[in-house]
C-alpha cells in the first residue's frame, strides 16, 4: 500500500465530516518532547490517536524504539506542501544509514494535516498492537522509547525513495521514554502507616548556558530495603520552576550487580553521563522515567515495581538539561536539585 497523500481540497472535506470528532479532540496527555515539539495523545480500546505540533514548516517525524536508538525504530513521516499534505508510515532498518523506509504495509491513519505561519500539525491514528512484526513497534504497557524528528525542509514533490529525506541525521532530536498507555484516571494513593516516601535528588548541578545539553548521571545506593517493598507512584521534585524550562527528561535506572565502580559513583555528587558509560552498561532497566509535561505515574492497584536490596543496590538518575540563555541581569549559574520522589509500600501487590 502507498503512503498516504491527501490534496488540501479533499482534506478540506475531511476535516468537515470529522469536525465533531476530531478538530475538538479532547487528550488525555501532553508532553512537550523540546521547546519546538509537542506530543498529545489519547486511547481508546486498542486505538491510539496522536496529535504532533512542531514549529517548522518542514517535515515531522515520531517514531517507537525499544532501546532508544533508530536502529529498528517504527517511524512515521509528514509535511505539508502546497496545500497538500504527505504522510508515510517507515522504518528504520537495523543496519540503517539514518534515513528510514517507507513500510510495504501502511498502518497509521491520517485524521488531519495542516501549516500555519509557524507551525506543522499532524493528527493520526494506529492500532497499539498493528500485528506488522516486521516494520512496526507494538505499544505495550511498558515504557517506550520515543524518537522525533523535525526539520525546516520538505522532500520534493512527496518523494518516498531513499535519499530524498533532507538531512535525517539532522532531523532526528532525541529519544525520550514515555509510558504511553498510563491510565487517565488514575487512583489516588492512601498515604496509610505502611507507605514512605524516598527522595532522590540531584545536588547542585549547574545548567548549562546557550546551546549546550548535559546529561547528569547520579548514583544512589539503597541498601535500606531488607525486606521486599512495593514501589506505588513516583513524581517529579522540581526545586525551581524557573528551572522547569530548562529540564528535559528524568530517568531512574535499576543497575545490575555491586561492582566497585558503582560503589564509587555513589559517593559522588554525580557527573556528565559521557564520563559514566562504563556505569551506563550495567543501568539499562528503567524504573520510572519523567519528561517536561507529564506529572509522575500511579501503579494500578494490582501492580507495584519491587524494591529488594538483595536483587538491586544500586540505581543511577540521569537529568537531561538544555541550556539557558543568560543575560545582563542574569549573570551567575543557575543550580539545580530536582530530583524524583518515590512512593513504597511494604504490602506487597
Amino acid at each position: 500500500m502507498s503512503s498516504t497523500k491527501v490534496p488540501a481540497a479533499i482534506l478540506s472535506a475531511v476535516l468537515l465530516l470529522v469536525a465533531t470528532t476530531v478538530s475538538g479532540a479532547h487528550w488525555d496527555h501532553a508532553v512537550d518532547l523540546d521547546e519546538n515539539y509537542r506530543l498529545l495523545w489519547s486511547i481508546n480500546n486498542q486505538d491510539i490517536t496522536f496529535e504532533v505540533q512542531a514549529r517548522t514548516l518542514g517535515y515531522v517525524g515520531l517514531g517507537f524504539s525499544t532501546d532508544g536508538s533508530i536502529y529498528g525504530a517504527d517511524v512515521v513521516i509528514g509535511w505539508v506542501d502546497n496545500g497538500q499534505v504527505h504522510f508515510q508510515d517507515r522504518h528504520f532498518k537495523m543496519n540503517s544509514n539514518g534515513e528510514p523506509h517507507v513500510d510495504p504495509s501502511q498502518d497509521y491513519v491520517l485524521l488531519l494535516g495542516y501549516e500555519n505561519a509557524t507551525h506543522t500539525v499532524l493528527r493520526f491514528r494506529r492500532k497499539l498492537d498493528t500485528c506488522d512484526t516486521n516494520q512496526d513497534v507494538p505499544i505495550t504497557n511498558d515504557t517506550i522509547r520515543i524518537i522525533y524528528m523535525y526539520h525546516n525542509r520538505d522532500p520534493k514533490n512527496g518523494a518516498q525513495a531513499i535519499g530524498t529525506l533532507p538531512d535525517p541525521a539532522e532531523a532526528f532530536k532525541d529519544s525520550v521514554p514515555i509510558f504511553l498507555t498510563q491510565r487517565v484516571n488514575q487512583v489516588p494513593i492512601e498515604l496509610d502507616s505502611r507507605t514512605r516516601t524516598l527522595e532522590l535528588r540531584n545536588k547542585d548541578v549547574e545548567i548549562p548556558m546557550g546551546d549546550d545539553n548535559l546529561r547528569w548521571c547520579k548514583m544512589f545506593k539503597l541498601d535500606q530495603f531488607v525486606r521486599k517493598q512495593h514501589m506505588i507512584r513516583y513524581e517529579p521534585v522540581i526545586e525551581s520552576r524557573s528551572n522547569l524550562p530548562f529540564m528535559k527528561h528524568i530517568i531512574l535506572y535499576e543497575c545490575q550487580g555491586s561492582t566497585p565502580e558503582l560503589e564509587i559513583m555513589s559517593r559522588e555528587f554525580g557527573r556528565s553521563c559521557m564520563k559514566a558509560e562504563k556505569e551506563l552498561l550495567t543501568c539499562n532497566s528503567i524504573v520510572a522515567a519523567w519528561s517536561r509535561g507529564s506529572e509522575g505515574f500511579t501503579f494500578p492497584l494490582e501492580a507495584g515495581y519491587p524494591l529488594d536490596s538483595y536483587q538491586a543496590r544500586f540505581y543511577m538518575m540521569e537529568t537531561h538539561y538544555m541550556g539557558f540563555q543568560s543575560n545582563a541581569i542574569e549573570t551567575r549559574p543557575r543550580m539545580d536539585n530536582s530530583g524524583l520522589r518515590l512512593y513504597y509500600t511494604t504490602t506487597l501487590r
